[in-house]
Order: C-alpha cells, then sequence, then structure tokens
C-alpha cells in the first residue's frame, strides 16, 4: 500500500475513533509495528496528531477538531450553493464537503420542488437530494466505505452526460498539479464525472493542502473554481494554483 495511501486511512481512522494504539495499526494494515510508528511520526509533524507510548490521537488544537471542520465545510457548501442557479443540472461528487452542499440545495428557498438536476454516484447524497429534486444515479457497485457506486459502469454512465456545473472533491491538494484521489478505482470516476459538466468547481476545507493522495484528477487549469478556506499555511499554495488560471473563491 502506498505510504501516502496508508497515512490518510490512519488519519481517517483517527477521526472515527479518536485514539488508536500502534498494535491496532500494525494489525489493520499489515506492516510491521516500526512502519507504523514512521507513518505516525509524519502525521504528528503535520501537527495532525498526538503521539503517546504505544498510541496516537487526534490533537486538541482547533484547526484539527472535528467542529472546525465540520464549520469550514458548511461555509464552503453555503459559498458554492451561489454558483446554482434554478433548473440547471449538477454532478455531485462523492465526500462530505459535496454532502453539505446537497443539504444545503435543500434549505435554499430559490429552488422548488424538481428545478434542479442531479446526478451523484454518492448514494447517501442521492438519498438527501432526492427529497425534493430529480435525481439520477449509475449503475455498479456498491462501495459502502466510500460511500459510492464504482466500476466501469459508472464512468461510461458519466461519458454519456452532460451538466452545468460539476462539484468535485479531493483527498487532497499539497504539492500536486491537481486535486487528487488515493484509491485507483475511483480515479476514473471521478475523472468521468468532472469532465461531464460545463464548468468544473473544486470544493476543499483547509486540511486538504497538508494531504494529498496518490493519482491526480486533473490538473489546476482544466478547473474553473476553487472554494475553500484560506489559512496561513495554504496561502502560498493558493497563489500557485491561481497562476495555472483557477479562480479562487474563499468561503
Amino acid at each position: 500500500m502506498p505510504n501516502s495511501l496508508r497515512l490518510d486511512q490512519i488519519y481517517s481512522l483517527l477521526l472515527k475513533k479518536g485514539r488508536v494504539t500502534v498494535e491496532e495499526l500494525s494489525d489493520s494494515f499489515h506492516v510491521t509495528p516500526t512502519t507504523i510508528r514512521r507513518d505516525l511520526l509524519i502525521l504528528e509533524e503535520q501537527k495532525l496528531i498526538h503521539r503517546s507510548r504505544g498510541s496516537a490521537s487526534l490533537r486538541d488544537a482547533a484547526d484539527t477538531s472535528k467542529d472546525i471542520l465540520r464549520a469550514e465545510k458548511i461555509r464552503i457548501a453555503k459559498k458554492a450553493v451561489q454558483f446554482v442557479e434554478p433548473n440547471m443540472a449538477l454532478s455531485l461528487d462523492s465526500g462530505s464537503t459535496n454532502r453539505f452542499l446537497a443539504e444545503e440545495l435543500l434549505c435554499d428557498e430559490r429552488f422548488r420542488y424538481e428545478e434542479l438536476n442531479i446526478v451523484t454516484y454518492s448514494l447517501r447524497t442521492a438519498l438527501t437530494t432526492s427529497q425534493k429534486f430529480n435525481v439520477s444515479i449509475p449503475g455498479g457497485a456498491v462501495f459502502t466505505a466510500q460511500d459510492a457506486m464504482l466500476g466501469l459502469e459508472v464512468e461510461n454512465f458519466y461519458k454519456k452526460i452532460n451538466v452545468d456545473v460539476a462539484f468535485v472533491g479531493s483527498t487532497g491538494v499539497r504539492d500536486c498539479s491537481g486535486p487528487t484521489v488515493s484509491y485507483p478505482v475511483q480515479l476514473p470516476v471521478k475523472q468521468a464525472a468532472a469532465s461531464c459538466g460545463a464548468r468544473r468547481i473544486v470544493l476543499l476545507d483547509s486540511q486538504k493542502f497538508i494531504r494529498r493522495g496518490v493519482y491526480v484528477i486533473c490538473d489546476w487549469q482544466n478547473i474553473d473554481t476553487l472554494v475553500t478556506i484560506q489559512t496561513p499555511e495554504n496561502e502560498e499554495q493558493l497563489e500557485k494554483i491561481a497562476k495555472h488560471g483557477t479562480n479562487i473563491v474563499l468561503a
């Protein structure tokens, strides 16, 4: 397993459990305790976790707390909904920020019932938005852990449709030529979902600037807009992204 993918999964596990042991991680990822300790050292250097003897936990710092990340994602979703007009067709990616966007769309009084056409391969987003809008989902294999339909059928589905705006999520963008994803099975689906949009908008919380996946979904010059949170740590990265012609919108 690539090191960056394992780091992402360790951090995701910590977000769910709050604390994990080296032994537990070693057994889960089938690597030595020494390898896990090196991974935890990297995450600690990134100020994401706190290491103690034989275990690791999330830092108490506000910029890595669940509440702060949730608040950031809601801010991003509220800003992103401004790019949506009645009667548009939208592609919503999988991931929590896109789910917050789905909730904002439901609450937005500009949109009446069936005034939006939404395409998504996220099962939860499909169930949420179908309460009010026209929703289409592709066939394919269900990956519960990813909250997604994945596979060749999904990829081909997106190649046959066009939407006004494709909202794209990412594992991370640290020192990358574009938004990334860690799981190879997700790559062609995310690429096809992004490509079906006349306009492509990436949604990123501040933590995505200190993480990165293995595979680049598309280059920044192919992204119209990035909606995100500016911090002192990501200011330089945002300047680099803007030089590719991507419009930066701060929530």
